[in-house]
């Protein structure tokens, strides 16, 4: 069975007992090392693989689920078993290292026809260690992301400069279907939502408050629906984005003299983020949605920030569509980018391995 193609449903995968159980068989394995990273890596995934893909009978139909990160960055190499593999060697401890992924969020990597989703965390993580004297299998350790955080820490990550691929064909299907793409507000921000419209006594620029913040589904009728035909002067994007800001504030009832702040959000009393798609990507900077990550305000992440994201035509700069939506159900539609491939990192102790010596186990 391929073990790279989506599993049938997350319900079909296997849990992490039973990885550990089959791979019991390879405890005592001779393992022939080169000492080269890739190859070794390769040729302990195929042990693995021989194992495990006994116990897959079926695997996803490929039109029935799409691979959402650009080029398959970030997707486990056994996506059928929610699994990835490392080999553990020698030295005080094991870095662990993790490409394009940030493993304990919930950011999606597949989506299912049915709107299911499998995400970073629900990765599990198996890591061989290597008896470096005879240079067989020693211990086989499975752990699910939240288990190496609760135990060994948070993973350690880069900045990563993130944008929202918006393909031609998903926006000219946006515009063609009335030019709002909308998702209402997460389900932690709508518990601190006006549900009616009330004008703001604060500035734009003030921190949100529980009885100025208007629900996406009052700032879709006020402010969505009345920019669309609406033109932005011939500039470049960051001054194309200030003119809509602008305009944003003004739609929202806010005075006059209220300030354009350039911080995350733009619009700090309505937890809202403004931008303007002029290319096939738009740029989102130091903070991105597609990680769940603490903002300045409250208890609110990146997750329950709003965006709203115009689309101008590049000859005419009309406001042809655009996308209003809570930040974690961007990355559930669209495409994340990063611009260069990335890598998480967490420090094992060895000896956390040699005491599990002789066992296959999962989250031990």
């Amino acid at each position: 069975m391929d073990l790279t193609k989506a599993p049938l449903s997350l319900n079909s995968v296997i849990s992490g007992e039973q990885i550990a159980n089959e791979l019991k068989v390879l405890l005592g394995e001779k393992i022939i090392l080169t000492f080269k990273a890739r190859t070794d890596g390769s040729n302990l995934r195929k042990m693995i693989t021989n194992i495990l893909s006994k116990n897959v009978s079926i695997v996803a139909d490929e039109k029935s689920y799409k691979i959402l990160p650009l080029k398959g960055k970030g997707i486990p190499r056994l996506l059928a078993v929610l699994a990835d593999t490392y080999i553990v060697t020698s030295g005080k401890s094991y870095n662990l290292q993790v490409w394009n992924r940030i493993p304990n969020s919930s950011s999606p990597l597949v989506i299912y026809t049915n709107g299911d989703f499998i995400t970073a965390k629900d990765i599990r993580l198996i890591l061989v260690k290597i008896d470096m004297n005879n240079f067989t299998i020693d211990s086989i350790i499975t752990m699910s992301p939240q288990y190496i955080k609760e135990h060994f820490g948070e993973f350690g990550k880069p900045t990563i400069k993130s944008q929202l691929l918006i393909s031609a064909i998903e926006r000219d299907k946006i515009i063609k279907n009335g030019g709002v793409f909308f998702n209402s507000d997460s389900i932690r921000m709508s518990k601190h939502t006006n549900k009616q419209y009330i004008k703001p006594h604060y500035k734009s620029d003030d921190p949100p408050t529980n009885d100025m913040l208007l629900s996406l589904d009052v700032i879709k009728e006020i402010v969505a629906e009345k920019l669309i035909g609406k033109k932005l002067e011939d500039s470049d994007t960051k001054t194309k984005g200030q003119t809509l800001e602008r305009i944003v504030i003004d739609l929202l009832g806010y005075s006059s003299n209220s300030k354009l702040v350039g911080g995350y959000p733009d619009i700090p009393n309505q937890l809202l983020e403004v931008k303007v798609q002029d290319t096939q990507t738009v740029d989102l900077g130091k903070y991105s949605p597609q990680y769940e990550e603490p903002t300045d305000y409250s208890n609110f992440t990146t997750f329950d920030v709003r965006y709203l994201i115009a689309f101008t035509n590049p000859k005419s700069h009309i406001i042809e569509g655009l996308i209003l939506s809570n930040g974690e159900a961007l990355g559930q539609t669209f495409t994340y980018v990063s611009d260069k491939s990335y890598k998480c990192q967490r420090s094992i102790p060895m000896d956390f391995f040699e005491k599990y010596s002789g066992k296959s186990l999962f989250n031990p």
